[in-house]
C-alpha cells in the first residue's frame, strides 16, 4: 500500500490525515489524533489497554468504516457476506461526539448537543471515543445477555462480536473484520483537545516528561476523569399509568425533535422495522390510542423494553435505557405525538 500524505495542524494539538490507495484505485482520507489521549495516558504510568494498537493501518480503518456503514465489504480482492440482513451498526450506533463534555452521560446534555448538531438521537452509546473505553455492555446489559457478555464486558474485540452476532441478530465476524474495525476505533481514538482539561494540564500534558512522579500521578487521575471510560446503562420499567403525564406540561417542539430523530431514524418507511412510521396523523394517533396501556405500541412500553427478534421477525427494537432517554424527554415525545394527532 502505498501512502502519500499530508499533514494538518488543527489548533495546538490536533489531528494529521493520511491518504491511501487501494487495491479499487480509490482513496480516503483517515483522520488521527497528533497527540493521543492514550499515549498521553501511558506516559503518566496509566494501564496498558488490553485492546491496544501500536499503529493504524490507514486501509484497515477504511475497511472498518465500511463495514461499520454497510455491514459488508464488497471490493475486488477482499469481500465479506453481509453480517446481519437486518441492521447495521449506524442504525443504533452515532460515530460523532454525542456530549460537549467528554465526562458527560446526563441524557438531557445529550440531547442538547443532539439538538444543536441535528444528530440522531439512538439508544446505544456512540463509537466515538470507544477506544479509549475500559468496560462494555455495563451495569444492566447482563440482564438481558447474561453469561454471553462476560468476556465482552471487559474486552472491545469480543464486544464487538456480541454486537454483531445478538445486538444485530447477524454472524459471527471474521478475525480480519474484526481487525478492521478496531483500526477504525483506534484510528478516531480520543486526543487530549477532545477532553475537558485546563490549559494548564494540556501544557502539562505536552511536557509530561518534565513532569515528577508525583505530578504525573496527579494528572494521570484528572485525565482518567475527563472522559467516560464506560458508558451506564440501567434498565427502567414501563411508567404505570398513574404517574403518566400524557404530553401534559411537556415541551412539544422538543418532543417533534425527538421523534424525528429517534423514532423516525428506524421506523420513517419502515426502513429497519415492519413498523412504518411518518409525519402525520395516523401514526400519531395509532400511539394516542394506546398511550394507557402497555402493549408494544405504547410509546410508554416500547421505549422502555423494546421489543424482542421471534420467528419469522428477527428485527427488533431496541430499548432506550434511562441513560440515553430520561422520563421528560419521554413526556416531550408525547406532548408532540398528541399535538401532532390533533391536527
Amino acid at each position: 500500500m502505498k501512502l502519500f500524505g499530508v499533514f494538518f495542524l488543527f489548533s495546538l494539538v490536533g489531528l494529521f490525515s493520511v491518504q491511501s490507495k487501494d487495491e479499487d484505485g480509490e482513496y480516503k482520507k483517515i483522520e488521527m489524533p497528533l497527540t493521543s489521549l492514550d499515549d498521553v495516558r501511558l506516559s503518566l504510568g496509566g494501564e496498558k489497554l488490553n485492546h491496544t494498537i501500536e499503529k493504524v493501518d490507514p486501509l484497515k480503518a477504511k475497511y472498518g468504516l465500511e463495514l461499520i456503514r454497510s455491514g459488508q465489504l464488497k471490493r475486488k480482492l477482499l469481500k465479506s457476506k453481509i453480517i446481519s440482513p437486518y441492521f447495521v451498526c449506524t442504525d443504533c450506533h452515532n460515530l460523532g461526539r454525542e456530549f460537549e463534555n467528554a465526562n458527560d452521560q446526563d441524557p438531557a446534555s445529550r440531547l442538547a448537543y443532539a439538538q444543536k448538531n441535528n444528530l440522531a438521537f439512538l439508544p446505544a452509546s456512540t463509537f466515538w471515543g470507544i477506544y479509549n473505553r475500559t468496560s462494555f455492555y455495563n451495569d444492566d446489559y447482563i440482564k438481558k445477555y447474561g453469561d454471553i457478555i462476560t468476556k465482552a464486558k471487559k474486552s472491545l474485540p469480543e464486544s464487538i462480536q456480541v454486537c454483531a452476532k445478538y445486538c444485530a441478530a447477524g454472524r459471527t465476524l471474521k478475525d480480519w473484520e474484526v481487525e478492521a474495525i478496531m483500526h477504525y476505533f483506534k484510528a478516531t481514538e480520543l486526543s487530549i483537545m477532545d477532553v475537558n482539561l485546563t490549559n494548564n494540564q494540556i501544557k502539562n500534558a505536552r511536557l509530561v516528561n518534565q513532569l515528577d512522579a508525583e505530578e504525573k500521578a496527579k494528572l494521570l487521575i484528572e485525565l482518567e476523569k475527563s472522559y467516560v471510560q464506560g458508558y451506564s446503562a440501567h434498565f427502567d420499567e414501563a411508567m404505570p399509568r398513574e404517574k403518566r403525564k400524557y404530553g401534559e406540561g411537556g415541551n412539544a417542539e422538543t418532543g417533534k425533535f425527538i421523534y424525528n430523530n429517534a423514532c423516525l431514524s428506524c421506523h420513517k418507511d419502515g426502513r429497519v422495522t415492519f413498523l412504518k412510521l411518518d409525519s402525520d396523523k395516523l401514526s400519531a394517533q395509532m400511539f394516542v390510542n394506546h398511550m394507557e396501556g402497555y402493549s408494544d405500541k405504547s410509546a410508554y412500553q416500547i421505549i422502555r423494553y423494546g421489543t424482542y427478534t421471534m420467528a419469522g421477525r428477527n428485527q427488533y427494537m431496541p430499548r432506550y435505557t434511562k441513560d440515553k432517554m430520561n422520563d421528560v424527554q419521554i413526556n416531550d415525545l408525547m406532548a408532540y405525538i398528541r399535538q401532532l394527532a390533533e391536527k
